[in-house]
């Protein structure tokens, strides 16, 4: 997820040099009448049944199964990210038709994402439902089904219709970004949480119990013929593990399942997970005062995000 919020930030451009403009567009006259157009924009938010096919917060099989990690609880979760980044594109469309132009973004969340946020608690520790690495190997369960290249085709000119409009740019960037940026708000660089998880999560590795049992794990794993030297060499086998979609080979789908296999007989993942547990909460008691700010700030994104997305879920 984190890498999600890093993209998200590039797709918006330069939002940060521009949220300064922002009051001029916060006067109170103003902000009526363009709740009011934001109304009449059609957007097919993301229903029910879409939002029934994203990931959920807790790990529903496999070795890790209901862990939940502390500093989670400081994340942005996948549901909120899509709030957030389609309330702002709401924003902009509005703000575009009032301008004159047209804005009609493909909204965020109707493809379903690999993990509800950035802790990816089910593959933290690599590959762990036994299920699924017999029918994908390593790659990620669900096919995310995508477009067709000849609608990929035809979106990508559409958009490049939109915006050769002249003065299309200036308004986009001068005046709706920002209007976004004021009545949603700005997804910040800075992700104390994610940082931390990736700290606990190396810093764990070496403790002494996490290596026997990584040790008791690779053991395993060659005793099933499969000669790894870490998990991120077993994984790494076969491509990206992030993948979608994809038939696996015989022999990833021996490996993977030997991988998992292995990792209950190690009792690897309750062990690392145990560890990171007591290392993570000793961090959220060093970093109190700047993961509970980092958390207001992603309370009050979501309060506005909803409150858009809300008046226009009523004006249908």
């Amino acid at each position: 997820m984190r890498q999600t919020r890093l993209l998200v930030l590039a797709a918006t451009g330069a939002v940060l040099t521009l949220t300064a403009a922002c009051g001029a567009n916060s006067a109170a006259d103003k902000s009526a009448g363009s709740q009011q157009k934001m109304k009449t924009v059609a957007m097919q938010l993301p229903d029910a049944k879409v939002r029934a096919s994203w990931p959920k917060q807790d790990v529903a099989s496999g070795l890790a199964k209901g862990m939940r990690l502390p500093l989670e609880k400081y994340m942005l979760g996948y549901p909120d990210m899509v709030d957030i980044e389609n309330a702002k594109d709401v924003v902009k469309s509005a703000c575009m038709k009032r301008l004159g132009f047209s804005y009609t973004p493909e909204l965020m969340g109707t493809q379903p994402a690999a993990s509800y946020n950035e802790m990816n608690m089910e593959r933290r520790y690599g590959i762990t439902d036994p299920a699924k690495a017999a029918a994908h190997g390593f790659a990620v369960a669900q096919d995310a089904g995508g477009p067709s290249q000849a609608d990929q085709d035809a979106e990508l000119a559409r958009e490049d219709q939109e915006s050769s409009a002249e003065g299309w740019d200036k308004a986009m960037n001068d005046t709706c970004i920002p209007e976004a940026n004021q009545k949603v708000g700005v997804i910040l660089p800075e992700d104390p949480a994610g940082d931390l998880a990736g700290q606990s999560l190396k810093a764990t590795r070496s403790r002494p119990d996490v290596q026997r049992a990584l040790s008791t794990w690779s053991s395993c794993m060659a005793g099933h013929g499969h000669q790894v030297k870490s998990l991120d060499d077993a994984e790494g086998r076969f491509g990206q593990p992030g993948r979608t979609g994809v038939r696996p080979e015989k022999a990833e789908v021996s490996l993977a399942t030997a991988d998992v296999t292995c990792k209950g007989t190690a009792g690897l993942v309750p062990t690392w997970y145990q560890a990171e547990t007591a290392y993570q909460n000793k961090q959220i008691t060093s970093h109190k005062a700047q993961l509970e700010a980092a958390k207001a700030r992603d309370a009050l994104l979501l309060k506005k995000a909803r409150a858009v997305l809300a008046s226009v879920s009523a004006a249908r």
